[in-house]
């Protein structure tokens, strides 16, 4: 089997956003490079050997850095499972609600989460996700001095990443982080070189919509190889970093949090496409606990848009290692 590299990318974001990039956003960005720093017939080519399944590349959504998903799903299933009488359950929906609270933890906590999940003092720190409005207007009707004609006045969704310290202590949170991973060879040394030019040339990465305005845009500061070792009780368990398409994996063992949404194609210049009904697909979503059933690579996979044959849903989510022994655990998966 071809020996993979483990790469962490570390950005800043140079604006405001509208929603963390996922894995997907991050793929599409990565290849419009690869098509910019050399062709965009090898960028087909190298699409082509992803989705056959030639080359294997991985990916994790952009993650506030140093944080991972906490394993929400999983944790809320270790406290339903547990017996308890009337204060016990009283104590869990509070810590039902510090669960839910925390998007991101860093990797230690993650362990003393999974290890009592019914902490009596939650953990700190924590990263989450803060929605918001912002109001904007459009100034082209007032530039040609038009009495009467009022500005177009419309709202904007955005969010803020925040890092909590401590209860009532927060920061808004503008360095992040993804990781890649992929099998050593021609294509991956290639991929490496663009990202390694984009951070000398201090190139801007478009991951979202606005970007005209501001919005969703990044820049790589510093790229780290990596190694990430299975750990030799739990080779087959992971935690998902990504949006996955599953393959191979023992459904019954994994604990697993689904993330659907509508595909159709979308054009810079006149929008999403009206003349195509959108298609529904479901990914299983970053914070799941995915237990693989062989190899690693055959986790996931990436499928054929319905859309252009040229184009790929992307579906190989970064899996990191972790130590849980979900094979003493027999309960069906649950999703939320």
């Amino acid at each position: 089997m071809t020996e993979t590299v483990t790469y962490k990318v570390e950005m800043s974001l140079t604006g405001r956003l509208t929603q963390l990039p996922d894995s997907q956003r991050i793929f599409g960005a990565l290849i419009y490079l690869y098509a910019e720093r050399y062709s965009s017939e090898r960028a087909t080519l190298l699409v082509s050997k992803i989705r056959e399944g030639e080359l294997y590349i991985s990916l994790s959504n952009m993650l506030p850095r140093n944080y991972l998903p906490l394993p929400q799903t999983y944790l809320l299933d270790s406290l339903s499972g547990q017996p308890s009488d009337q204060s016990d359950r009283k104590k869990d929906k509070r810590t039902y609600k510090e669960i839910k609270k925390r998007s991101f933890m860093k990797l230690a906590e993650i362990y003393k989460a999974i290890e009592n999940p019914n902490q009596d003092d939650y953990l700190y720190p924590f990263s989450c996700i803060e929605s918001s409005q912002q109001i904007h207007a459009a100034i082209d009707s007032l530039r040609y001095d038009m009495p009467g004609l009022d500005p177009n006045v419309y709202s904007v969704p955005e969010v803020n990443v925040v890092e909590v310290l401590e209860e009532g202590k927060k920061e808004i949170v503008t360095e992040f982080s993804f990781y890649l991973c992929a099998d050593k060879g021609d294509e991956s040394a290639k991929l490496l070189d663009a990202l390694h030019h984009a951070k000398e040339s201090k190139r801007r990465f478009f991951l979202g919509a606005k970007a005209s305005q501001g919005f969703n845009t990044f820049i790589v500061n510093c790229i780290h190889s990596l190694e990430w070792g299975n750990s030799a009780d739990q080779p087959n368990t992971y935690l998902n970093l990504g949006m996955l398409l599953p393959q191979e994996i023992n459904f019954n063992l994994s604990s697993l949090k689904l993330f659907t949404s509508e595909r159709r194609p979308y054009d810079s210049a006149g929008g999403w496409a009206k003349e195509f009904s959108g298609q529904f697909i479901s990914f299983i979503d970053a914070g799941s606990i995915v237990f693989v059933k062989e190899a690693l690579k055959t986790a996931g996979c990436s499928i054929q848009s319905p859309f252009n044959s040229r184009d790929i849903v992307f579906g190989n989510a970064f899996l990191l290692p972790i130590n849980i022994d979900r094979r003493k655990q027999h309960d069906a998966p649950s999703t939320s």
